[in-house]
Formats: C-alpha cells, sequence, structure tokens
C-alpha cells in the first residue's frame, strides 16, 4: 500500500496467473511533447496489438488510474496509451506556461504523440477513444488527421458546450427545488446562471458539480467519488503529483473553459472520414444523450454508431465497464482489419 501510495511507477503487465507476459508492454515515459515535457504509459499484452489512445476528460483530470481499474481487459487486445495532458496530472509543472493551454495546442500535442507511437511501435494508424472534454478533442484530431485514425469513440461526447452547461445549470437548481433543499438552492443562485455557458469563477463550476453529483448527474449508480478516487491513486503518480493534482486540474480548467465552452461540434466537424461510435449515458447531465445523439444523426460519416448506456451518467466506460470492453472487442478492434470495401459493405448492411 506505501508503494502503492508513493508512486511514481507502473506495474509489469502479467497475466491472470500473475506471470510475465513475454512482448508485453508496460511503460512511463517521458517525451517531448509541443515544447514541453509530457508522460505517458503504455500497456499491452503484446507489444504488436494495434495501439488505443485515450485522451482524458476534465479538463485537468488523467484518468489513467481509472481507466486500468475499470477497462483492463482492454490491455489484452490493444496497446492502450494513457496521456497526461500538458498541464495536468504528471505533465503539470511550471514550464507550462498559460498562453499555451489552448485546444489547438493540446490537439498538436496530440498530433506529435500519435505520430510518436506509431513510429516506436511501427504501426500505419491507431485507434484514439476520449472521454468528455477529451472526446471534444479526439473528434477535432480525426477532423484533421483521419489518416492516421482506424476509427474513433467518442464517449460522453460534448456536441454543443453552451448549450450542455445552460442544461446542467438547470437540472441541478430543478432538482435542488424538488428536493426541498434550501441550502443547494441558495448556493446554485448564488453563482447564477452561465452566461454563454460559462460561469463568472471556476470555483462557480465546482458548486454546481458538487449538487450535480449529488442528484447524480455525473454518474447513476456508482459514487462519483469512488471513481475520482482512482484518479488520485493511479501509480503512476508519485506522491507529490497526487497532492498537486487538483493544481492541474484548476490551471487547466482556468485557462481552458472559456473556449471549451464555445464549442460547436455543429458548426465544427460536419462530417468525418473515418468510422465513428458515439457512446451516451442516459443520466449524463454534463453533456445529455439527446444532444449527442442529435448530433450522430446530423454528421456525416461512412460509418458510424450511437450507443446508449442505460445505467450510466457522464463516466459511461467506468459505470458499465463490462458493456464498454465489450464493444471496444467486438465492434471496433476488427475495424484495424477491415478494408475500406469492407467498411462500406458492413455500413450499409447495418
Amino acid at each position: 500500500m506505501l508503494k502503492k501510495l508513493l508512486g511514481g511507477y507502473l506495474s509489469p503487465y502479467k497475466d491472470k496467473q500473475g506471470k510475465s507476459v513475454q512482448n508485453s508492454v508496460a511503460t512511463l515515459e517521458n517525451i517531448r511533447l509541443g515544447g514541453v515535457d509530457q508522460w505517458i504509459t503504455v500497456r499491452g499484452r503484446n507489444k504488436d496489438l494495434p495501439i488505443l489512445l485515450y485522451l482524458h476528460g476534465g479538463p485537468g483530470s488523467p484518468q489513467t488510474g481509472a481507466q486500468q481499474k475499470y477497462n483492463p481487459e482492454l490491455e489484452e487486445h490493444f496497446l492502450v496509451v494513457n496521456w497526461d495532458q500538458r498541464g495536468s496530472g504528471k505533465s503539470y509543472s511550471p514550464n507550462v506556461t498559460a498562453e499555451s493551454m489552448t485546444i489547438n495546442q493540446i490537439v498538436a500535442d496530440a498530433y506529435d504523440l500519435v505520430q510518436y507511437l506509431l513510429a516506436t511501435y511501427k504501426k500505419p494508424k491507431l485507434f484514439i477513444m476520449g472521454q468528455s472534454v477529451g472526446a471534444a478533442y479526439g473528434l477535432l484530431f480525426i477532423n484533421r488527421h483521419p489518416e492516421l485514425v482506424y476509427a474513433y469513440v467518442g464517449i460522453n461526447q460534448p456536441v454543443y458546450r453552451e448549450e450542455e452547461e445552460k442544461r446542467s445549470y438547470n437540472y441541478a437548481l430543478e432538482m435542488a427545488k424538488k428536493k426541498q433543499n434550501k441550502k443547494a438552492v441558495k448556493e446554485l443562485e448564488h453563482i447564477g446562471f452561465p452566461t454563454s455557458g460559462v460561469y463568472q469563477k471556476i470555483d462557480d463550476m465546482v458548486v454546481q458539480r458538487k449538487w450535480l453529483t449529488k442528484y447524480n448527474g455525473v454518474t447513476y449508480k456508482i459514487n462519483a467519488v469512488f471513481v475520482n478516487l482512482s484518479y488520485f491513486m493511479s501509480t503512476h503518480l508519485t506522491l507529490k503529483e497526487k497532492v498537486t493534482f487538483m493544481k492541474g486540474f484548476g490551471f487547466s480548467s482556468t485557462n481552458l473553459w472559456d473556449e471549451i465552452t464555445s464549442l460547436n461540434f455543429f458548426h465544427l466537424v460536419k462530417e468525418v472520414k473515418v468510422p465513428v461510435f458515439f457512446i451516451a449515458g442516459k443520466h449524463d447531465r454534463i453533456v445529455f444523450p439527446e444532444l449527442i445523439e442529435q448530433y450522430y444523426k446530423f454528421v456525416k460519416a461512412e460509418q458510424k454508431q450511437f450507443i446508449l448506456f442505460e445505467e450510466s451518467g457522464h463516466l459511461a466506460c467506468f459505470e458499465e465497464p463490462q458493456r464498454f470492453n465489450e464493444i471496444m472487442i467486438k465492434q471496433v478492434l476488427p475495424l484495424s482489419t477491415q478494408s475500406q470495401p469492407e467498411r462500406r459493405a458492413k455500413a450499409s448492411n447495418d
């Protein structure tokens, strides 16, 4: 337990019997992306497996610990890459300036990372999945660099951030009034309705998310606190980095939130050139399943799928991990070996 708390390491990849696996990968790497040092973990049963790059949400909340806790099965079928984006987690440092914290810079960092991964593991393409804000980055990435991606999985995909934040605030306030929670109503009315989806300060957003969490708008059946704790407890973080984790979250949110809230993918990405999967939590009140489905119907794609998780909120991949893992292995993974004509034939049959 003490070793896990002190952190700064990644456990070797082992089979279910606890034995080391030949040609497996379990690395914790510091690499240069966009001119600053950033950290990634890579884990998988065999170095020859297809690469799956996970883009975490937040902004500023690396989810490596949760990903390894709830979705370890993916490492038997993919080389799973978790990346602490600039300004967050292990990649939070004074060398990352506030001016560099832009969506374009993070997507550019992602491009540098993809090029590094493809060259290192000698692959022509990879898979990308993103959760929440990470899904916003992921959608922008595949729009710019479709030639590098087999398929994209957007988990709790933001599509129209201003509208989503308005709906999220209204839901929390309506639930507080319904439950006759005077404290919640007072705090929510004090921070006020977000203007163009933006609160006056990040602390106000934190207040709204606190009550949203209480009223099951973040997670549905599992406690969001336990999922969030797994972020902190990831062994790749040192004790010092666990202590400064929330500083990275605050730094990232403060400098990215206004730009993130301005995103409207109905205007930004009208067509994609790779197969896409949109996974929505039925009870998500940060982004809303009906808006994701609306965007799914709107966006042009050779192959696309909308999947509703009935027992999930905003953390669908962690709330229903068995179903999520099955989709990734049975539906997404085969796309690494299918030719474009095969994909078209399958899409037409679907």
